[in-house]
């Protein structure tokens, strides 16, 4: 656990964070939400389960704080 909160504090994580944001203009994929600060890089691929592609930008999407939730309570 300690060494994913120092990946994601990590330089290539902020970049990874920043692309995915960007690719998907800053917007929700599920609700369109564009609030600034309201917003999160979701893992498609859990980070802890597949560390091969936690950068990889093709794994992430844009969601919102509230559509975010509700893909953690899907598990």
């Amino acid at each position: 656990m300690v060494e994913r909160k120092g990946l994601r504090r990590s330089n290539e994580y902020k970049r990874w964070r920043f692309d995915v944001f960007a690719i998907d203009k800053f917007t929700c994929q599920e609700c369109n939400d564009a609030k600034g600060g309201n917003l999160n890089a979701h893992h498609i691929k859990h980070f802890a389960d597949y560390p091969e592609l936690r950068f990889d930008i093709s794994n992430g999407i844009t969601l919102c704080e509230n559509c975010h939730k509700k893909h953690h309570k899907a598990k």
